[in-house]
């Protein structure tokens, strides 16, 4: 029998089939039995492994009780196209997307590039919120419930029973930024030269002088033991979900070329000591 291709959207859609099974109080032989399927196929239907009709996950859902919201979501998720997706989000605030909490879960490496800040699972409290509010949100509840949320996005990723392999590349401009308290930048660079001696989370450092095309968005590429890897592009209000060969091979040339063009870990390392040194000095000299 040929084996059916999982992808990031049916592994989504299975995830939350089972949630809503799981939730009812239902096994997977229940929903088999109340169904007349075969374990089997609810077995791969869970797991992402199967193709299924938008009518089908219809009955699922209503046979384990879905709420009407969540049926609607998920029958139109099982009637997009593979291969990619599209979502909105608000300005600078991807966390909340299912797609991506679920990728950060499962995936067993992830190599990430960020032009103009701190990668967002290094990103310090503080840090966080400075972005946020450069990206228009105000002070208030609802930023702190962002701050909130994106802190736990990193939770999840560290936490991990079987943490995925990290690798970072920041652009040195992105380092340099002035925030209105200098203070969160000491803070920010003092917590990447921490991680960057954890195990499995690599940092590399692109110099301003390295001659990079630069791709202007902050992109993830997620790669699985047995699944096709997925790319992730940020472009600030909107995140774009890819599994194309083209557009994946296009993107890890990119990366190779950055691995040219930057410093060692080693050497990143040593730069982050240096700029903390240079913050440092600073302040020192604006007190006297």
């Amino acid at each position: 029998m040929r084996q059916e291709t999982s992808t990031a959207r049916t592994r989504e859609l299975g995830h939350e089939l089972r949630r809503v099974r799981k939730r009812a109080g239902f096994s997977g032989a229940d929903m088999a039995r109340m169904l007349g399927w075969g374990m089997p196929k609810v077995s791969r239907l869970e797991s992402g492994q199967r193709l299924v009709r938008p009518e089908e996950i219809a009955i699922y859902l209503a046979r384990a009780g879905a709420m009407p919201a969540e049926l609607d979501e998920l029958v139109k998720l099982a009637t997009e196209a593979h291969g990619h997706r599209l979502q909105f989000h608000g300005a600078g605030m991807p966390d909340q997307l299912r797609t991506l909490t679920l990728l950060e879960a499962f995936s067993t490496s992830i190599k990430t590039y960020s032009p103009d800040f701190v990668p967002v699972p290094l990103q310090t409290e503080a840090y966080i919120r400075a972005v946020l509010q450069q990206c228009g949100h105000a002070i208030g509840p609802e930023l702190e419930a962002a701050v909130e949320t994106r802190l736990k996005r990193q939770k999840a990723i560290f936490t991990r029973h079987s943490r995925p392999a990290l690798s970072l590349y920041i652009r040195e401009e992105a380092l340099r930024i002035e925030l209105d308290d200098p203070k969160v930048m000491h803070e920010q660079l003092l917590h990447l030269q921490i991680s960057s001696a954890l195990p499995r989370c690599r940092i590399y450092l692109v110099p301003a002088t390295a001659e990079t095309v630069d791709s202007r968005h902050d992109f993830s590429i997620f790669r699985h033991d047995q699944d096709q890897p997925v790319l992730h592009v940020d472009a600030l209000t909107a995140s774009l979900f890819l599994e194309d060969d083209t557009e994946i091979a296009f993107y890890q040339d990119f990366l190779s070329y950055l691995d040219r063009a930057a410093l060692d870990r080693h050497q990143s390392r040593e730069w982050l000591v240096d700029r903390t040194h240079e913050l440092e000095r600073n302040a020192l000299g604006a007190t006297r």
